[in-house]
């Protein structure tokens, strides 16, 4: 027998069966939101949520009194990032609404509602320990050593857990649950419905970008970049880890499918319908560069500078390598103007002797 969940409860644990079912007794309908003016409120604060994550935030502020506000907000929030297609926004969400709901998960007080909780999540915690399967689960992405299977006291199928370490396995299966699935596979007439929103949503994305790495600079590219955009150019067909290497990394620096396309384009033997499809392929179901390590195994760790021995990430080698030529700029502009101004004295000078 179940235990009965609050209208509250629901707010603070959105992926209960419960909360599904009480946006069905009311008749809330994706198709058509937009038309009214609750509606369109619904789908401002979901777009409102997702732009507390892509802020780093990590608490969501709830209606006093309107709870299922708070359940249609959470679930829109979902469709929305769904509707972006951005894998990076889509993780944001998923963090922000993970912590969020760890949070009321750890300080819970109905233990009833607790244990109801930690069913819906898949988990037995009550002997400190996880059976194997479920551990390697959940401890995979975590990437201390001291998490590796290998380091664990493991007995009779089980491997033995404290109560801190708990806590933050269990922050990782809410986090798997809530990114369960997205993103969502969204009817085209939903899209449509709902452009207005996802793409206010991606200019806040690109802002984000472009406050983050400035302008694009491809005098800061680091070389392994460099090198996979001159073989494309040259017409060289690209192994599936370059191709999607050159793409996420320039996705990252803050280009639009159109530029990226633009950069496959210098290539002689340039097909636009394939060239958009892998692009859109790559940034609709990968997202993150992969890191010197990973760029290394798959060969493609190639003309190695000073500045790559200090960093581990391409992402890293571009923004030292623009912070240290923005500077470089400024010297020799700070330069040029102090020459000018010295011109300008003599020539003042001699018009006045004149």
């Amino acid at each position: 027998m179940r235990t009965s969940v609050e209208k509250r409860d629901l707010a603070h644990y959105p992926f209960l069966p419960e909360a599904q079912g009480l946006l069905a007794s009311r008749g809330i309908k994706m198709a058509g939101l937009s038309g009214s003016t609750t509606g369109c409120s619904y789908l401002d604060r979901a777009a409102d949520r997702i732009m507390l994550a892509l802020n780093g935030k990590t608490v969501y502020p709830e209606s006093e009194d309107d709870v299922v506000s708070d359940i249609i907000t959470y679930v829109l929030a979902r469709v929305l990032v769904s509707c972006t297609k951005d894998k990076r926004t889509i993780d944001r969400l998923c963090r922000m609404e993970a912590a969020r709901v760890y949070a009321y998960f750890h300080a819970e007080e109905n233990q009833l509602l607790k244990k109801r909780v930690c069913e819906e999540l898949g988990l037995e915690t009550g002997d400190g320990s996880l059976a194997v399967i479920r551990y390697v689960e959940l401890a995979s992405r975590v990437r201390d050593a001291k998490w590796r299977l290998i380091n664990r006291d493991v007995l009779a199928g089980r491997v033995k857990v404290s109560a801190d370490e708990m806590d933050v396995l269990i922050a990782e299966r809410i986090r798997n649950i809530l990114s369960c699935g997205l993103p969502l596979d969204i009817p085209e007439p939903i899209l449509r419905e709902y452009l207005p929103w996802s793409d206010k949503i991606l200019s806040a994305v690109q802002e984000r970008t472009l406050a983050e790495f400035g302008a694009i600079d491809e005098s800061a590219y680091p070389p392994c970049i460099q090198s996979l955009i001159s073989a494309a150019a040259a017409g060289v067909n690209l192994t599936h880890s370059g191709r999607f290497s050159m793409t996420a990394f320039l996705h990252n620096v803050g280009m639009n499918n159109e530029q990226i396309g633009g950069i496959f384009a210098r290539s002689p033997d340039y097909n636009p319908d394939m060239t958009n499809y892998q692009v859109d392929h790559i940034l609709t179901n990968e997202y993150t560069t992969p890191s010197c390590a990973t760029m290394l195994t798959h060969g493609i760790c190639v003309n190695k500078d000073r500045l790559c021995e200090s960093v581990s990430h391409p992402l890293n080698y571009y923004r030292s390598k623009k912070k240290m030529l923005d500077k470089m700029r400024m010297r020799d502009e700070a330069t040029a103007k102090k020459a000018e101004g010295s011109d300008g004295g003599d020539l003042g000078k001699e018009a006045s002797e004149d």
